[in-house]
């Protein structure tokens, strides 16, 4: 009998082929050493990451709470502001009107403006909040400011005068608003800028003779103005009053006291007034 030979042919193409049976030989006469199958162990699949259940999200082994944001109830992640480098433009600007609030439009602009950058500071991580809230307030107190100032302004009007420009009811007004012959109380003090105007035959503390301007040119500084009153109402006033108010009343005079105020206006207003107390009737001829 011919002998047996077994050759090792390479593995056949094509899907894998079942396993054979390693305890039945293929042929009696062939090696077995030739024919054993070694079954490879193969690799368990990777693990996933634990997921949520509906108890809760899984945490990392260990119990280690975990940073990252959960989701919101719509399935996605909760509303982070964005973080914008550097100061908000529109409280910057706030800022800026609320200090050039003397302007009553800036002030209003400088609430606009903040209340705008404070709504946006809200959306986003940026700097300027207290700018904004600066601004506003600036704002705010500018426009009571103005109200106050228009309030003053209608209280304190021109006085109701006759035919003859005599004033007829009491009235406040300022310094500027006096006229020759106008009797009024309110001129005892250092700076005079508002007065109460009423009629002659009311008691009253002063009276004015007559007004005359300086003349122009740069502040010649407070003494020289003084000087200079004091001759132009003698000059201009003691000819105007009567015997019984030269002996009764004295002289006085309301004058700028500063270059603000000559920038202003450069009038002398003569006046006699009471030495004590009021008086009553035209001190005038």
């Amino acid at each position: 009998m011919l002998p047996v030979v077994t050759a090792e042919l390479p593995p056949p193409s094509g899907p894998p082929q079942p396993t054979p049976d390693v305890d039945a030989p293929t042929h009696p006469a062939a090696d077995s050493s030739h024919l054993m199958t070694v079954p490879v162990p193969m690799a368990p699949p990777p693990l996933m990451p634990p997921v949520g259940t509906e108890d809760g999200p899984s945490g990392p082994p260990g119990g280690a709470s975990s940073t990252s944001p959960s989701p919101s109830a719509t399935g996605g992640l909760p509303y982070q502001p964005s973080a914008v480098p550097g100061s908000n433009g529109l409280a910057i600007a706030a800022l800026c009107c609320g200090l050039a609030g003397i302007v009553p439009i800036a002030a209003v602009v400088a609430i606009v403006l903040g209340a705008v950058a404070l709504n946006q500071l809200h959306q986003r991580v940026q700097r300027g909040r207290g700018m904004a809230i600066t601004g506003i307030v600036l704002g705010v107190l500018w426009l009571l400011a103005w109200a106050v100032f228009v309030v003053a302004a209608v209280l304190t009007g021109q006085p109701e005068r006759d035919a003859a420009g005599a004033v007829t009811q009491t009235t406040d007004a300022y310094v500027e608003d006096l006229e020759a012959g106008d009797c009024f109380s309110g001129a005892g003090r250092q700076e005079v800028d508002s007065v109460t105007i009423l009629p002659c035959g009311s008691p009253h503390q002063s009276q004015v003779v007559t007004i005359y301007t300086m003349p122009a040119g740069p502040w010649p500084g407070e003494d020289t103005v003084v000087a200079a009153a004091e001759k132009g109402c003698t000059d201009k006033a003691d000819p105007l009053i009567t015997d019984r108010a030269y002996n009764a009343l004295r002289p006085s005079f309301i004058y700028p006291q500063d270059a603000y105020s000559w920038r202003g206006s450069r009038e002398i207003v003569c006046v006699v007034e009471a030495a004590k107390g009021t008086t009553t009737g035209t001190a005038l001829r």
